[in-house]
């Protein structure tokens, strides 16, 4: 399959994440080589929307490719049509969530609610592979609802024969949600008993810890989500050892994804770029204090002044 051998050649790859994988920021995570990226998480029901805010959600460019939509809800019907707006809009790569452990999502019956009811499990993953001709389908999961019910073994031959080609576990429960340490052990069990291509997901927050993921468990890649966040660095330094982005590097790459950002959503890019300064000037002498003049400033142009100003760049 053509989207796993690009993946082979560089296995790690950008998260979806809710409010941080748009387009600029996905551009930016693949200048620095990560092999693929994902949409933010996209609620099927507002797929056929024709509202500005989906719209951006959809939008990608060739520069991203590959490039893959993560869908979530409930539904058969709303997935079928999800699926082919998506393969429509030329997507490489559609990927369901049965990971959100996120209240509002899981209520919704969308996300880890699968762990806790997987008689569903099936016909949606089938909706979607029924709906497209030629797009692979892929699933994101945890390994339970709670640990008294670890049912990601299960799940996993489900998408297999429904038709799912690659798989990603974030080894935690439901219940645990984000706390806890990311029990890598499953991911190796999950890689021994499935077929398919196995993405391994949790606690990747260095070059170390991504490389260790893949020498523990044996998965086929790796996938990062927060440690990306205004530091799309992360995807070049495990592919080159050593390299250590400079000062200037930081600062230019933060520029860059504001104009990105403004460029995209105009007015709003410039509100939406508040919530990376303080990830891309961590370690910086006085960081705080800068953070809360960044966010002060009124225009792009102001933000690029006082940056370069403060760092004499």
């Amino acid at each position: 399959m053509e989207i796993i051998e690009k993946i082979r050649l560089f296995p790690y790859v950008l998260a979806p994440l809710a409010g941080y994988t748009d387009h600029p920021f996905r551009l930016l995570c693949k200048e620095y080589g990560a092999s693929l990226v994902f949409t933010e998480m996209i609620n099927i029901h507002s797929i056929s929307i024709k509202r500005e805010r989906v719209e951006k959600l959809l939008y990608f460019s060739d520069d991203e490719r590959p490039v893959g939509i993560q869908l979530f809800g409930n539904g058969q019907k709303r997935y079928a049509q999800a699926a082919e707006a998506a393969e429509k809009a030329g997507f490489d790569l559609i990927d369901i969530n049965f990971g959100c452990p996120v209240q509002k999502v899981v209520k919704a019956g969308g996300g880890a609610y699968h762990h806790k009811d997987i008689s569903s499990v099936a016909e949606t993953i089938k909706a979607v592979t029924g709906a497209v001709k030629k797009t692979p389908v892929s699933v994101k999961m945890r390994i339970g609802w709670d640990m008294e019910s670890l049912n990601y073994l299960e799940i996993a031959k489900i998408a297999e024969d429904a038709g799912v080609s690659i798989i990603t576990l974030h080894p935690r429960t439901r219940g645990q949600m984000f706390s806890g340490k990311a029990d890598r052990s499953h991911i190796k069990k999950l890689k021994e008993a499935s077929k398919c291509f196995i993405i391994g997901n949790g606690d990747v927050t260095d070059r170390e810890s991504a490389r260790a993921m893949i020498e523990e468990t044996g998965c086929d890649a790796v996938m990062i989500g927060r440690a990306a966040i205004g530091n799309p660095f992360i995807f070049k330094q495990i592919k080159e050892p050593g390299y250590v982005p400079s000062l200037t590097e930081r600062v230019e790459a933060a520029l860059r994804h504001l104009e990105l950002l403004v460029e995209f959503k105009g007015g709003r890019g410039l509100l939406e770029m508040r919530k990376f300064y303080a990830k891309y000037i961590k370690g910086f002498d006085g960081a705080a204090e800068l953070r809360k003049r960044l966010v002060m400033q009124e225009s792009a142009a102001e933000v690029k002044v006082l940056l370069r100003s403060e760092f004499g760049i």
